[in-house]
């Protein structure tokens, strides 16, 4: 691998070794306040400086683009229903502990989480192994689903379906939307659906452990 490309698997390997302390540390000092401290840390020591150092340097024109080939017009769809298939299986059963004040937060929170993950999984994955698309592709998801185990590892955070469908869940969609990124060489329809996918399952997540009421 090159300098560039061992940076940036170093970087994620870092980032998760760290969370495994700070998020029992966090959310042991406080549930709601800890997980969201957690994910800004996240944002801002990994998210964002990958964007910044991998994917804007690796856009190759298309790394951002909105444009696609007409034979990739069906991912529009089918991305679709993956969102409304989450909303169908964790969304829609939970509707009676939902409330206006986690609809805000999850709106924000995804917002913000949706657009910078794909970024800087997909994107800066893509980016910085270009010449190696293959080990980038299975590099870039299995670190992205490794990260998710310690956010498993939140105290007093019940997780709908508990850790197994959280890590299962995030191997799932980040390998279906790290092939869409692949074979479109883009993130920008990723992202998308990546934020919408979020504001279903913050919603859940925040009301059932009581942030909006934080």
């Amino acid at each position: 691998m090159t300098g560039r490309q061992i940076a940036l698997t170093l970087h994620a390997a870092l980032l998760i070794g760290a969370l495994f302390f700070m998020v029992p540390a966090l959310t042991g000092w406080h549930p709601q306040y800890g997980y969201l401290f957690a994910l800004t840390f996240y944002w801002l020591g990994f998210c964002l400086p990958v964007i910044g150092w991998h994917a804007l340097k690796g856009n190759d024109g298309r790394l951002f683009s909105e444009r696609l080939a007409w034979r990739d017009w069906w991912l529009i769809p089918l991305l679709l229903a993956q969102v409304g298939s989450v909303a169908i299986i964790n969304f829609v059963p939970n509707t009676s502990i939902l409330s206006q004040g986690g609809m805000y937060l999850a709106l924000l929170i995804a917002a913000i989480n949706g657009p910078l993950e794909e970024m800087a999984w997909r994107g800066g994955f893509l980016g910085t192994f270009r010449d190696r698309p293959r080990l980038g592709f299975w590099l870039g998801w299995s670190l992205f689903t490794a990260w998710h185990v310690p956010l498993a590892m939140s105290v007093g955070i019940s997780f709908d379906g508990g850790a197994a469908t959280l890590i299962g869940g995030a191997a799932a969609l980040g390998l279906f939307w790290s092939w869409i990124a692949w074979r479109t060489g883009s993130v920008f329809y990723v992202s998308i659906a990546h934020g919408l996918t979020n504001i279903f399952a913050f919603w859940v997540l925040f009301d059932r452990n009581g942030f909006a009421g934080a």
